[in-house]
């Protein structure tokens, strides 16, 4: 069928004066190895920061930040820059986070690199895609997406994803539909435009997928149908008819729409700087997969359309973080979560998995506990790491509350550096996860790449056309890959060398075009649509 990846590449190729001396005291540079006797042998040791508490609103909640992760021996923030179409950095047109801690002068994502790269700290821009809005109330700034491309506009300049029943609020609120040319246009350039006007070390996708809905259908969802996405895959595939939220084409086709928008960013973030990481919040929901092909059946893949398994595979993200939050005293989610954390050790396809735990939902002891398991190293493959959700949310180490009660705000806010303190000090019933400080793994494909990709935009852009990437040599397999709605194509984790590039539009084929893919590079090639 048209608009789907028809060969899929297998290739497994081999950072206030309180933070800086807290920094000094807690975090010094060693040896690549993590050999140092001060130091743990490197792993990534996250924590996500989300923008609907405090974080980074202001000077001093991102010092506090900073000197709460150094306190902990964390050595990485996903700082959310970017929640609901509103910003908390400057180089954006955007509107500002409305809130009345946060100053709309001040940007926040510049303060915490400065700070957080001081420190030593690996810093990540941490960005929803797809969500737009949620609060019964719209949104004030008329420059919010909400207004300008939201269900209240008509035909095409209405971005949002709907029901079958043209029905737009979901139970997660609104959201783009990546099916939009236009959305998924916007959504690129969001992203590409903090690699290159700010000195982040990644950008982290966060809903980079469908929304979910409250009917759990046995496949599909009832979500995607936005008119123009709905009108582009009838076109792709010679259909007439609206499509069953199960039917399998139709399924295909959105995971599709999604994994365009993660290949075309990855691509042109890496074109903008070669050394970014990739990485994104993914989801691990229910029974794990038992193999390789069981993946086609899991949440992910059925209820929101988001591929990740084949994000890794074919080298568009380089890290995974399965938010694996489970609650330690349910037996059947923490067996959920022992069987996703062993499936994810053995299916990082050449990239990195880093676990991710829902601290707030368990005590400091079952948060150790699930630390030390996802640690484990297996004959296949170790994890890279793990990440906490969330600075707004930790556990607290007195160990008093429920394991199925977060803590509040005022709590939090009364622990301050000390929230994740029981990560580096262990607490009576369990030893630290980190006794000492460990620098951020070095990723051997972003420091010394031995591929390269191919990107490029044709003119063709309904959905049936695809770029054929074949290397130069006898006995080659071409790569057929997928033209996006804006007519955007891209290939990566290619071998060094000469490669034939041409597009093909219903059997009808573009004049080859050659260009030499390099390690490490994105080399750009042109497109013409045939006539």
């Amino acid at each position: 069928m048209a608009d789907s990846v028809v060969v899929r590449c297998h290739r497994r190729s081999p950072r206030s004066l309180l933070v800086v001396s807290l920094a000094v005291f807690l975090f010094h540079a060693g040896p690549a190895a993590g050999q140092d006797a001060g130091l743990d042998p490197p792993e990534v040791r996250a924590l996500w920061v989300d923008a609907f508490h405090a974080g980074i609103r202001s000077p001093a909640e991102a010092d506090e930040l900073v000197a709460a992760a150094l306190r902990a021996r964390l050595n990485t923030l996903f700082v959310q820059v970017r929640r609901r179409g509103d910003v908390l950095y400057l180089k954006s047109n955007e509107p500002p986070l409305a809130d009345p801690a946060y100053t709309p002068g001040f940007d926040a994502l510049a303060y915490v690199i400065e700070r957080g790269h001081r420190a030593g700290l690996s810093v990540h821009a941490w960005v929803n895609a797809m969500p737009v809005w949620r609060n019964d109330a719209p949104p004030a700034d008329p420059r919010h997406l909400f207004h300008r491309h939201g269900p209240g506009q008509p035909g095409d300049d209405n971005w949002f994803t709907a029901t079958p029943a043209g029905d737009h609020l979901f139970p997660v609120g609104y959201f783009l539909d990546p099916g939009h040319p236009a959305a998924a246009d916007f959504l690129a350039g969001v992203y590409v435009s903090l690699v290159r006007d700010y000195d982040i070390d990644g950008i982290h996708f966060d809903y980079i997928r469908y929304p979910e809905t409250e009917e759990r259908l046995p496949r599909g969802a009832a979500v995607g149908y936005n008119a123009v996405s709905l009108r582009r895959f009838q076109a792709a595939t010679g259909r007439h008819d609206v499509p069953g939220p199960g039917d399998e084409q139709w399924t295909m086709w959105r995971r599709q729409q999604v994994t365009h928008l993660v290949r075309r960013v990855a691509l042109e973030a890496r074109a903008a700087k070669a050394r970014i990481i990739v990485s994104a919040a993914v989801i691990p929901w229910g029974a794990p997969p038992a193999g390789e092909r069981d993946f086609a059946d899991t949440a992910p893949m059925q209820r929101v359309f988001q591929d990740w398994h084949a994000w890794l595979n074919d080298g568009l993200i380089d890290i995974a973080v399965p938010m694996n939050y489970a609650r330690e005293t349910d037996d059947r989610v923490r067996g959920w979560f022992d069987g996703w954390v062993r499936w994810e050790k053995a299916h990082g396809h050449g990239r990195a998995i880093v676990t991710g735990l829902g601290a707030y939902r368990n005590t400091p002891a079952h948060t150790l506990a699930q630390v030390a398991r996802a640690r484990v190293a297996t004959s296949m493959q170790r994890l890279l790491g793990v990440s906490f959700f969330s600075y707004a949310s930790p556990v607290l180490p007195d160990e008093v509350r429920p394991a199925t009660e977060p803590p509040s705000l005022a709590d939090v806010a009364a622990v301050g550096v000390d929230r994740f303190a029981f990560l580096a000090d262990g607490v009576a019933s369990a030893p630290a996860a980190f006794a000492r400080p460990a620098p951020f793994p070095t990723l051997p494909w972003v420091a010394q790449p031995d591929t390269g990709a191919i990107a490029g935009q044709t003119a063709v852009t309904t959905g049936t056309a695809h770029a054929l990437v074949r290397r130069a040599g006898w006995f080659r397999r071409t790569t057929r890959v997928d033209v996006d709605g804006n007519g955007w194509f891209g290939v990566a984790r290619l071998r060094p060398g000469r490669y034939r590039v041409q597009i093909d539009h219903g059997g009808v084929r573009t004049a080859p075009a050659w260009v030499t893919v390099s390690a490490g590079q994105v080399t750009r090639v042109g497109g013409e649509a045939p006539k």
